[in-house]
C-alpha cells in the first residue's frame, strides 16, 4: 500500500487542486463562448449605431444564458456520467465520491451545484475557508450532500487491479491510497462536523 505525498494530506495540496480544479471547468466553459460571441458579433454586427447596443445585449444574455447551462452541465450531468469526475477533476486525479466511498446520486451533484451560491461568497472564499478548517477537505456543498472530493491514486501507485479506485481521507487528513474504499470509512466513523 502506497500513500500520497504528505502536503496532500495537510489541506493546501487538496484545496489548492480543487481551486484549479474548479478555474479549468470555469475556462473549459467560459472560452468557447466568449470566442463564439466574438465570431458572431464580428460576423453578424449591424451597420448603424442606433442597431449595434440592442446586437449586444442580445448576444451578451445569450452568452450569459450559455454560459449557465454550460456550467450546471460540467457541475452535475458531466461528473453523474462519468464517476464523479470533471474533465479538470480528472486531469488533476480527482474524483466526487460519498462518505462511503460509492458514486454519488444525481441528487448529490444537484445539491452540491447549488450550494456553489453559499461556497462562492467574496470570490469562493467561504468554500476555501470551509475546506481548510474540515477534517476531510469539505466544502459546504459537500457537507450538506454527504460528499467528499478525493484523490485518485494513479496505476502504478496502486497496482493493475486499483488503479481507479480512490484515496479516501484518513481521520488524521492524510489521504492514503486504499484498495478499498468503504474500509477506510465505514458507516460508524460517518459524521459532519459541528
Amino acid at each position: 500500500m502506497t500513500t500520497s505525498r504528505p502536503s496532500e494530506g495537510r489541506g493546501l495540496g487538496v484545496v489548492g487542486r480543487r481551486i484549479v480544479q474548479y478555474a479549468l471547468d470555469q475556462l473549459l466553459v467560459a472560452v468557447p463562448l466568449v470566442l463564439l460571441a466574438t465570431l458572431v458579433v464580428l460576423l453578424f454586427r449591424p451597420a448603424g449605431l442606433a442597431a449595434l447596443v440592442p446586437f449586444l445585449t442580445v448576444v451578451a444574455f445569450t452568452v450569459l444564458v450559455l454560459d449557465f447551462a454550460g456550467l450546471w452541465f460540467f457541475a452535475i450531468w458531466w461528473p453523474h456520467r462519468h464517476h464523479g469526475q470533471t474533465p479538470a477533476m480528472r486531469w488533476l486525479r480527482l474524483r466526487v465520491v460519498t462518505l462511503e466511498g460509492e458514486q454519488p446520486p444525481l441528487r448529490a451533484f444537484v445539491i452540491r451545484t447549488v450550494l456553489m451560491l453559499v461556497d462562492g461568497f467574496a470570490w469562493g472564499l467561504a468554500g476555501a475557508g470551509l475546506m481548510l478548517c474540515t477534517p476531510r477537505r469539505q466544502r459546504m456543498g459537500d457537507l450538506v450532500a454527504g460528499t467528499v472530493v478525493v484523490k485518485v491514486a494513479r496505476a502504478h501507485e496502486t497496482g493493475p487491479e486499483s488503479a481507479d479506485e480512490a484515496a479516501l481521507p484518513r481521520p488524521d487528513g492524510h489521504l492514503g491510497a486504499v484498495a478499498r474504499p468503504e474500509l477506510a470509512l465505514g458507516r460508524g466513523e460517518v459524521r459532519f462536523d459541528r
